[in-house]
């Protein structure tokens, strides 16, 4: 670039298109791929929304979402009518678009030859997997894309026009500065762009004497820091906190983990060779040549910046290098940065669309977008939310989740995040020792270490699920393996068998679920007892408890006939979750109801006060008959004699043979004649 380039918006556009076809056809890749962390945000835009402020749940206003722009971008598309989901992919297009146009015009097209060569950035940015994987993926990445690919493109125009910074006027100042003010908004992290372009700056602005230097780097960031530092009074009046929840779970900064970050930044440039390697070529000679050393540190201490911090924090644990989002930008100018030479130009261009070749293939091979591609529990999430909402929207219970996204989003009911991203009280509860030593190889990925199980029984959620939907029967992560041992989860909830009917998780494609849902006997969606009368769901006839804690991930044992006693234990559970004999299902009518497709006999235990009582069946079949345990069969208004308070007695549904037809059960009520 040179100062007598001024940029053309129409050519600008020219050399925008051939990157934003390209992304078109690459984002198509991943199909409806949509992080289930992109649901958090939109349960704090819907919550918005609804009136009750920036809060994930009821209660304590906790920063469970670390992207306070893109929250309140979509919450604004979502009061203009539009939906959540679409909104959030609408801003990821559009943002991705706006980057690619930035990009172009900081190679100042004006004419034809000059439009192809600054289509080359764009093209090198819109073939890499985080473009493919994470335009549509619903989290703010295209927002840090964006406001850099902008920023950038602004400092390198002001470098061209006066190559002191000294000499840059108030508007390139601020033309600078605003975008930058915008990606703090957006992300936590976002200060340390601002700290390294700052530090460039500087360097540049260095021959006119350190006080020049100082004075032009507080020139640029003035803007962004006092935007962060509005932004850090709001969180600490609104949420209470320095920073967001979300980095007290995931930002652990512990040199274990710098092994796995270092692994992480090295398969970033390994699934970007493409980029990396003409990016580093550029840099290399950047530094030598001495009238571009300015522009070649400026985008060079940004990318060694992040790339620290990435080590630092031991990487992400999402598919597609989603961090790598906003180094994209100086690393696709670093690269194209010899496009200047203009007698070597047309020469490098088709070198570097020789990258873009091979980002394209890369990107469509590497294992991580393939995960992308196939990864569709969210949708899963998105039809047990639903059943969950219809299902208990007038009890509505406390569900205690590890997927902190779909479910609770769809929902819409009060939750308990178990994983802490958004609790305050998980995520500042410290690592567990028994972590570090149970299981050696076992998955440790960041954000998924934090937990407190007593913590989480004293909240006594009504229902639990634990893992990815569909969820599993048994403990994964951290909180539910220290409560499974605890007296009130073995006693105190039963894991129902939940099937719910074909679900349309993607266009034309259904599938049906088993969901183990874990109830709290006595909670809001359990038993329902008053002085005379217990009302008993009939859904927990399709129910289980623990006999015992059967993961113990942190109470391993060389026992063998412990470990023959709990195999027994896991294969009785297997057999059960696929026997569709006795199940829980959505109600013809509305509600959770339990559903009998054969003859047979099935019972649950419960406490229950002293008196004598009789048992009902809501509504009644004929055919189908409550008792207890071991009466007799022919017994047409069975009674209970309870002795004691809290006696366990085990109750029957017994269905007779001939029974044509599923038979649906709502409840089993037991109503006190005497005490």
């Amino acid at each position: 670039m040179s100062p007598t380039d001024k940029p053309s918006w129409s050519w600008t556009a020219v050399a925008a298109l051939p990157a934003i076809a390209l992304a078109a056809v690459q984002t198509r890749f991943v199909g409806a791929f949509f992080s289930d962390d992109a649901f958090i945000s939109l349960r704090y835009a819907a919550r918005l929304l609804g009136g009750d402020g920036l809060t994930w749940t009821d209660g304590e206003r906790v920063e469970g979402y670390s992207n306070l722009l893109w929250v309140l971008a979509t919450a604004a598309l979502g009061a203009c009518g539009l939906d959540l989901v679409t909104a959030a992919r609408a801003l990821g297009g559009c943002a991705t678009m706006v980057a690619f146009v930035a990009l172009a015009r900081a190679f100042a097209p004006h004419d034809l030859g000059s439009a192809m060569r600054a289509a080359v950035a764009p093209l090198l940015v819109a073939s890499t997997q985080v473009v493919l994987g994470w335009t549509f993926g619903g989290l703010e990445g295209p927002f840090v894309l964006c406001f850099l690919a902008c920023g950038f493109t602004a400092v390198l125009r002001a470098f061209a026009a006066a190559p002191q910074p000294a000499d840059w006027s108030a508007r390139i100042w601020a033309a600078i500065a605003v975008p930058f003010v915008l990606l703090v908004w957006t992300r936590p992290d976002a200060p340390l762009w601002v700290a390294a372009i700052a530090t460039a700056i500087a360097l540049a602005a260095w021959p006119c004497g350190f006080g020049t230097a100082l004075r032009t780097a507080l020139r640029f960031a003035t803007l962004p820091l006092l935007a962060f530092g509005l932004q850090l009074g709001f969180r600490l009046v609104y949420h209470g906190d320095f920073v967001p929840n979300t980095a007290h779970v995931k930002a652990e900064l512990d040199p274990a983990t710098w092994p796995a970050g270092l692994d992480y930044v090295l398969g970033a440039a390994n699934a970007h060779l493409g980029l990396v390697l003409p990016a580093i070529a550029m840099a290399l000679a950047g530094l030598c040549v001495r009238t571009l050393r300015a522009t070649t540190l400026l985008l060079l201490l940004p990318i060694a910046a992040w790339a620290l911090y990435l080590v630092g924090i031991g990487g992400d644990h999402f598919p597609g290098r989603r961090m790598l989002h906003g180094a994209v930008v100086p690393l696709a100018l670093l690269a194209t940065s010899a496009l200047a030479w203009r007698r070597l130009a047309w020469a490098l261009a088709a070198a570097l669309l020789v990258g873009v070749g091979a980002n394209v293939w890369l990107a469509r091979t590497d294992p991580q977008s393939l995960e992308l591609r196939g990864e569709v529990w969210e949708w899963r999430g998105r039809a047990v939310g639903e059943a969950l909402r219809t299902t208990f929207a007038a009890s509505r219970p406390l569900l205690a989740v590890d997927a902190a996204g779909a479910v609770p989003f769809y929902s819409g009911l009060p939750c308990l995040d178990q994983l802490g991203l958004c609790d305050r009280t998980i995520a500042r509860t410290p690592f567990p020792e028994w972590l570090q030593t149970v299981a050696p190889g076992t998955p440790k990925p960041p954000g998924h270490l934090r937990g407190n199980g007593r913590y989480v029984m004293d909240r006594a959620p009504d229902l639990l699920l634990f893992s990815n939907p569909p969820h599993l029967p048994l403990p994964v992560w951290v909180s539910a393996a220290e409560y499974e041992d605890d007296p009130r989860f073995l006693r105190g909830y039963h894991c129902v068998r939940v099937e719910l009917p074909a679900a349309e998780l993607l266009p034309g494609v259904r599938e049906d679920l088993v969901v183990p849902l874990w109830v709290a006997r006595d909670g809001k969606a359990g038993v329902q007892r008053s002085d005379d009368t217990v009302r008993v769901p009939a859904f927990l006839f399709a129910s289980r408890q623990l006999p015992e804690p059967i993961t113990r991930r942190y109470q391993p044992s060389a026992d063998p006939a412990l470990a023959a006693r709990l195999g027994g234990h896991i294969a009785g559970l297997v057999g059960w979750l696929q026997d569709a004999a006795c199940t829980a299902a959505p109600a013809p009518n509305g509600g959770l109801a339990l559903r009998l497709s054969r003859p047979g006999t099935w019972s649950v235990a419960l406490p229950l006060p002293r008196g004598v009582w009789s048992l009902t069946l809501e509504p009644s079949r004929p055919g189908v008959a409550v008792r207890t345990a071991g009466a007799a069969r022919g017994d047409a208004a069975p009674t209970l004699d309870v002795a004691a308070d809290n006696d366990v007695h085990a109750l029957e549904v017994h269905v007779a043979d001939g029974i044509g037809g599923p038979v649906w059960l709502e409840s089993v009520v037991l109503r006190r004649s005497g005490k």
